[in-house]
């Protein structure tokens, strides 16, 4: 019986769908001629396809009939010609009444969707700009500082800008909220604010414009079946037109690997919406697999092969023609640069691509998950001028005989890799080479003109190389590798195996000229940046690369080992560097907490590709795995923890792991005070739970009873103004789960000797200020001594990871149960303590033990009362640490008499702790007089962990300054002082803002360096010769024009450099915003605001160059706003939206007092509900600050005040 078309599927999708019809005993009567291009044409000819449309559409000799059915199945000619003679007369009348059906059927479509549209516009009356379309996902990046192609450039624009990005959009980004619920609507309440400013930004941040990925959907991450798998990949890339119509074809052929006692009947695989399937074939054992149905599932970015038979056991291979356009917005995994000096006719000159973390689907279909691999073969065809490269060295380069110069490119097999790390680099490209020790060829690739700025990067790698193949024992296992520094590339870095992108200004070093002091430290620090940014993604090259996360959950697993293995990297060479910049970021981390997107789990479920995107947190995931591998580090000793990271390589060499993996590669116990417990039990809350742990110690000076909690914080208690320290208690207060020291185990160690040098003028200890010491009693004190156990020092031998992994090895490894874990009520906190001195016989005692409760409590009686305790010495585990109130005063105490007993990082700890819990608790004076004793500290590294906040606009500000001019001193001195080393100066460059918060400070405690008089003098004498640090000259300028406000020639000169045009106006409008002489506060308010950018508006009110309050200029400035209409006030603070923009948060919260707030309120009547609790929050903390300045600081000041 000849097999007919077939029936209709029920399920099929749209026009992606088709049919296959077969002949006797499912023979293709069409033979393997479909597997070429031009196959619809052909088919048509030989009457290969199977015509489905109405009859009364179709025409017999029509070569333009709409053909519903994919060549892989028909019919002949005859068979076609037959048909339609055997028409019945009744077929037109049955056509008729089809279209009238169909007509009506368009008409109902078009009246409903008129009427959607009139009801959509009478509920949004006020008109739709596009700079309104931000959705929910939009990610921003650092706020641009006001500059003068910001400020200058737009100040003639019409309408109000929030974002820049979208108004060059051709349309609004497709979101597909309605199918994927991304964000859950909560009520947004008081606890739910969190204060924005400029110093909170990431490099991820921008207030206008986003330079980073867009989507055009937002793809649900379905994790794909495991009953059949690649093996391999055959990809045949024609990129001979990229440059001319940014598009190219290709030629895919996968080998499957089918498991067996399977009743599924389908095949699922990753594509693209810019990948366009022409063809595709279905073999095994050399015989056709005939489809039934093919559908793509756009929210999933899934194509979904339907079979007529269930899969067998055994290889399949699947065949696939596409062409798909490149250098999208939507789809950016590949990202194209244009040479301005070329022909104007060509659209691009190069590209490079990055297809982490799910952008492979569109370059090629495939298995798109980080935990299954395949190998490769790759082949392209391209222009001989280009040069391609790709993940393994080329072996062939095969020349056609044509006009056009088509080269094709062969390259080796690839080993087993996941598809986010296959890559592609095509271009005009010169190169630098090189080798490692071991004989690997490196070489660097750029633009011609950019080749030298490259020779440092050059000069790196291969050391880096060597070091890490010298460190893990286990060699880079391709036989080249790549350095591409490419342009328009959105980070700093992509580990492709093989193929290494970078970012050109990324990795381009310059040699300075001369050997200034300045030339020298900016050198320094640029080599060290690069180096940081070239060891990160050459160790991607064993951990992400070699050695790959099963999912994307685990990215941690990826960055966290990256991040840490470049820290020791650095620590070679810079060590000062290297170990501020670890704490630097672990205060970042710290202060991440209290903030909106801070305190994410770093192991938790992703469920959508911009979940994904977003993980890639630089504290979220980098620094946080980055101290979580180190603590893990420090469990279980450096020797155990170098062995099981090399047995875990080797082990788990071209597979896939989740943390399980990288347990069983280390010792199964942590090593924490008189008890081991078991490793992946302590860290699994560590990976599972959001935040940090918070430690709470409370003691009873009557009985020597000391109680430590564990305190989870939530969001809800992060309130300013609201935390209270916990009391001293007189009473014993035992909790239900209480324990004794001699139940729980506990390690003590000791310290002797001195650790620094006490300073010889050491100030004397004002024991006025606080009252309520317990005087120090002398006790017997006892210590207990546990053995050190010994470590064998015989390295593991080195071999070389083999890629000899069967199939089903794979497949059993991926299916493993995926466990990102809930958070869970429970912390392993590997707690420590400290008392005593250095000064003493008996030295300083460290006991150890496991905070495994809520709370424990436990009698110490070798602790005097009048003995500080101090938790965490060494700041060695990542936990914040708070003190009753009495213990916080000991500690002060210490710090002002003999600093060096604490221990350099423990001060780290106490300044960033104290301003966490005290300066805004009701002991603020204590936190300020904890600063204070900075004047007498000789760390640079601990002077910039100092104060970042300043309570600017209270009574009590230049009290405050006054108070703290000794400190200031202090930091000038150790400025002064860095400058005779290079590693030390370079620590002032590790944060951005640094050295421009001290030039703020000298001029606002009038320091001679500020240097107001000699720069404000040369400035009115040639306002446009601004030398290389330009930062100190308009901090001392802003300082003269705030303090000497009838200064006529400079108000006049002011005033003529904001009526110019050019560059500099953009610095004449921030002088301004210091400026009290009304006429020129009003005219620059009425400038800034007429630019019309929301960026500009909270930089000017958020000074950069002045910690001076200005209340002139700031109300001109919301005086101005008010004058905007009332449109345009709604869309700059977000009152019409159900997301507050980061925009309208930043600006809301430059307001500083009471009376300014209740201007702003005044210029909008209805706030909305978020903005309203904006309000709210800012109205309850001014009025604390208010309560605070006018209470206890007054009088904590009062002496000061009166000097005022």
């Amino acid at each position: 019986m000849t097999g007919g078309p077939s029936p209709p599927d029920q399920n099929s999708d749209r026009s992606h769908a088709f049919r296959v019809s077969f002949g006797p005993r499912g023979k293709d009567r069409r033979g393997e001629k479909s597997w070429r291009s031009g196959g619809v044409e052909d088919a048509m000819k030989d009457g290969r396809v199977v015509d489905e449309v109405e009859p009364c559409l179709r025409h017999p000799h029509s070569q333009h009939a709409p053909l519903a059915v994919l060549p892989f199945g028909g019919s002949t000619t005859s068979q076609l010609s037959s048909s339609v003679s055997r028409r019945k007369a009744g077929f037109a009348r049955k056509c008729i009444i089809v279209l009238l059906i169909h007509a009506i059927f368009v008409f109902a479509i078009l009246i409903a969707f008129l009427i959607g549209q009139w009801i959509s516009e009478e509920k949004n009356k006020t008109p739709q700009t596009s700079n309104q379309n931000l959705t929910p996902n939009a990610r921003h990046t650092n706020p641009p500082r006001l500059s003068s192609t910001t400020a200058h450039t737009v100040r003639p624009s019409p309408t109000l800008l929030t974002t820049s990005f979208l108004q060059n959009a051709k349309s609004s980004p497709r979101t597909i909220e309605r199918l994927i619920p991304l964000r859950k609507e909560k009520n947004y309440t008081l606890f739910d604010v969190h204060p924005s400013t400029f110093e909170n930004f990431e490099l991820s941040e921008k207030l206008h414009g986003s330079h980073s990925r867009k989507k055009g959907t937002d793809a649900l991450l379905v994790p794909l079946p495991l009953y059949i798998l690649p093996v391999h990949y055959d990809l045949t890339v024609d990129l001979s037109n990229f440059d001319t119509t940014l598009t190219a074809r290709a030629n895919i052929t996968i080998e499957l690997e089918s498991y067996g006692n399977s009743t599924e009947d389908e095949i699922q695989f990753h594509v693209g919406s810019n990948v366009r399937i022409e063809r595709m074939r279905l073999r095994k054992n050399g015989s056709r697999v005939y489809p039934r149905t093919f559908k793509r599932e756009e929210s999933k970015k899934l194509a979904r092969i339907l079979l007529r038979e269930a899969l067998t056991k055994g290889r399949y291979v699947l065949e696939i023609e596409y062409n798909m356009t490149i250098c999208d917005d939507v789809n950016d995994g590949v990202r194209c640069s244009l040479d301005s000096q070329t022909n104007s006719s060509l659209l691009a000159t190069s590209f490079t691509t990055m297809f982490e973390p799910t952008l492979a689907r569109t370059f090629f279909p495939c298995w798109d998950e980080p935990g299954i691999k395949a190998t490769f073969n790759i082949s392209v065809l391209h222009a001989e001028k280009y040069t391609v490269l790709s993940n393994m060295p080329s072996f062939q380069n095969h020349h056609r005989r044509d006009p056009y110069r088509i080269v094709t490119t062969t390259f080796q097999r690839t080993p087993p890799i996941s598809t986010y790390l296959i890559a592609f680099a095509v271009g005009e490209f010169v190169k630098l080479e090189t080798r490692t020790e071991r004989g690997v060829a490196l070489t660097v690739w750029t633009y011609p003109e950019d080749l030298m700025s490259l020779q440092f990067a050059l000069d790196y790698a291969p050391l880096v190389f060597d070091r890490f193949e010298d460190t893990l024992e286990v060699p880079f296992s391709l036989p080249k590798v790549d350095l591409v520094a490419a342009r328009n590339v959105h980070t700093g870095g992509m580990e492709n195996w093989g193929l290494i992108v970078f970012e050109h200004a990324s990795v381009a070093h310059n040699v300075p000229s001369n050997d200034h002091v300045n030339e020298t430290v900016d050198r320094m620090y640029s080599e060290y940046r690069i180096g940081r940014l070239v060891g990160h993604e050459v160790a991607h090259q064993w951990f992400g690369n070699l050695v790959t996360m099963r999912d994307w959950s685990e990215l941690w697993l990826n960055e966290g080992f990256a991040t840490f293995s470049v820290h020791e990297l650095m620590s070679t060479d810079h060590p000062k560097i290297a170990e501020f910049e670890y704490y630097d970021n672990l205060q970042r981390l710290f202060d991440k907490q209290s903030k909106e997107d801070g305190n994410l789990a770093l192991v938790r479920e992703l469920a959508t590709e911009s979940a994904v995107d977003e993980s890639f947190h630089p504290t979220n995931l980098y620094t946080k795995g980055c101290v979580v591998i180190r603590m893990i580090r420090d469990l279980v000793s450096d020797f155990d923890f170098k062995a099981g990271v090399r047995r875990y390589l080797r082990r788990f060499a071209y597979r896939s792991v989740a943390r399980d993996d990288l347990f069983n590669s280390l010792p199964a116990y942590a090593d924490h005070g008189a008890e081991q417990e078991k490793l992946s039990d302590v860290l699994e809350g560590w990976f599972v739970n959001e935040g940090l742990p918070e430690v709470t110690a409370i003691r009873n000076y009557d009985n020597d009873m000391m109680t430590i909690r564990l305190f989870l914080r939530d969001r809800k208690s992060d309130f300013r103004g609201s935390r209270e320290l916990p009391e001293t208690f007189r009473t014993t207060h035992l909790l239900e789960d209480d324990v004794f020291m001699r139940d729980f185990g506990m390690k003590t160690t000791e310290r002797r000797g001195t650790r620094e040098a006490l300073p010889d003028d050491t100030t004397a200890f004002d024991d006025s200020l606080f009252d309520g010491f317990v005087r120090e009693t002398q006790k017997p004190k006892r210590r207990k001594h546990r053995p050190t156990r010994k470590k064998s020092t015989r390295a593991p031998p080195r071999v070389p990871p083999q890629p000899m992994i069967s199939v089903s090895a794979r497949r059993e490894e991926l299916r493993k149960p995926r466990r990102a874990g809930e958070p869970a009520d429970l912390w392993n906190i590997p707690l420590s303590y400290m008392f005593g001195s250095l000064k003493t016989t008996e030295g300083q005692v460290v006991r150890e033990f496991w905070l495994k409760n809520r709370s424990v409590s436990f009698a110490d009686g070798e602790i005097s009362p009048s003995q500080s305790i101090l938790l965490n010495p060494d700041w060695k585990y990542p936990y914040r640490v708070n003190y009753d109130l009495h213990n916080w005063k000991l500690l002060a105490r210490i710090l002002h008499q003999n600093h060096v007993d604490i221990p350099e990082k423990s001060r780290m700890q106490i300044i960033v702790d104290s301003e966490f819990f005290l300066a805004n608790s009701n002991n603020p004076h204590l936190y300020l007089y904890i600063l204070d004793y900075l004047s007498q500290e000789t760390k640079l590294d601990v002077m910039l962990f100092r104060n970042r906040r300043c309570s600017s606009g209270t009574s009590i500000n230049s009290a405050i300054l006054l108070y703290f001019t000794p400190v200031i001193r202090q930091m000038d001195k150790l400025l002064a002082d860095s400058q005779t080393d290079a590693e030390t100066a370079v620590l002032w460059l590790v944060r951005a803002g640094r050295l421009a918060k001290l030039y703020q400070l000298r001029c606002a405690a009038n320091l001679p360096s500020c240097k107001e008089e000699y720069h404000t003098q040369r400035w009115s004498r040639d306002p446009d010769a601004w030398t290389e640090d330009v930062h100190k000259q308009v901090t001392a300028v802003c300082h003269h024009l705030f303090t000497h406000p009838d200064n006529k020639k400079i108000n006049d000169l002011l005033e003529n450099r904001l009526n110019a045009d050019g560059s500099q106006w953009t610095l004449a409008v921030q002088l301004a915003a210091c400026s009290k002489d009304q006429r020129i506060v009003k005219m620059a308010a009425k400038m800034v605001v007429r630019t019309k950018n929301a960026a500009v508006y909270a930089s000017c009110l958020q000074s950069d160059f002045s910690l001076h309050y200005n209340p002139a200029f700031r109300e001109a400035m919301w005086s101005e706003i008010g004058l905007l209409s009332p449109f345009e006030r709604t869309l700059l603070f977000s009152t019409n939206k159900t997301e507050v923009l980061l925009g309208s948060r930043v600006l809301l919260h430059s307001v500083k007092t009471i009376d300014e707030l209740r201007q702003v309120r005044s210029l909008i009547s209805d706030w909305g509900r978020q903005m309203s609790v904006h309000l709210e929050y800012l109205e309850r903390y001014l009025q604390w600050v208010q309560t605070v300045s006018r209470g206890v600081l007054h009088k904590f000041f009062s002496a000061d005040l009166a000097n005022l």
